[in-house]
């Protein structure tokens, strides 16, 4: 079942805003008006909800791989939304390409799940407890409360805390900035081993959904690898950026 939010108290001061407006046209099952309409207010607004209706609009239209795409963005914004990774693992069973990548050790894939479903605000919220802690404690040493042994464990700890999510924060940041994610948006793909059309360098097909990695862009073609660590080239206009 896809679930659909209506989020109108977000927009309430604008009630003939292009939200409520896209909402209607999903209410009528115009999904292909209401599409279009959210993808004409993400132009100016980004938020979970959004996206997740607009992923039911395309999914309704059984158009698979716009459906992926804007799931996706929503996790981005928020990765712990049960309805968007509800919605994101259905409509990925869908996808006719069953790539798996290599299997982790047990704590990299640990740390990996972690680090997917923590946003960068997550992070700094965290690190500012952290630091407030730390404060804390010299506070109370400062007063007589806390002192020797005690003081040293619950520094420690905290310390050792602190380091811990600085290094995470920063692993995300890399993650997000350096990473350039696709989505695949025609129903069947050709990668290529070079950036030219010609029947026989086709190396491999990709299909609608599928997602891939950026690694280098050329005037009209991208570089892609899968999570298999399959790599070739592709025509832009067959995939969408996230």
């Amino acid at each position: 079942m896809i679930y659909l939010t209506l989020f109108i108290p977000l927009f309430a001061q604008a009630p003939d805003s292009l939200f409520n407006r896209a909402n209607r046209y999903f209410e009528t099952e115009q999904f292909a008006a209401a599409a279009r309409a959210y993808e004409k207010l993400s132009a100016q607004v980004e938020h979970e909800d959004l996206y997740l209706n607009m992923g039911n609009a395309y999914f309704r239209m059984g158009n698979i791989g716009q459906a992926i795409w804007a799931y996706e963005k929503g996790h981005i914004l928020s990765p712990r939304d049960p309805d968007l990774n509800y919605n994101l693992f259905f409509v990925r069973a869908k996808v006719r390409d069953r790539i798996q990548p290599p299997d982790d050790v047990f704590f990299v894939a640990f740390y990996r799940a972690i680090l997917e479903k923590l946003t960068m605000l997550d992070m700094i919220t965290i690190s500012g407890f952290l630091f407030m802690g730390l404060g804390g404690i010299y506070v109370l040493r400062y007063r007589g409360i806390m002192f020797g042994k005690m003081q040293g464990i619950v520094n420690g700890i905290l310390m050792t805390a602190v380091i811990a999510t600085g290094w995470v924060m920063l692993d995300k940041y890399w993650a997000v900035s350096d990473e350039q994610a696709a989505i695949v948006i025609s129903s069947a793909v050709d990668v290529r081993s070079a950036p030219i059309a010609r029947g026989e360098n086709v190396v491999f097909r990709i299909h609608e959904g599928t997602k891939v990695d950026i690694t280098t862009t050329q005037p009209g073609w991208l570089e892609v690898i899968l999570l298999d660590g399959k790599k070739g080239w592709i025509p832009t206009g067959d995939v969408r950026a996230l």
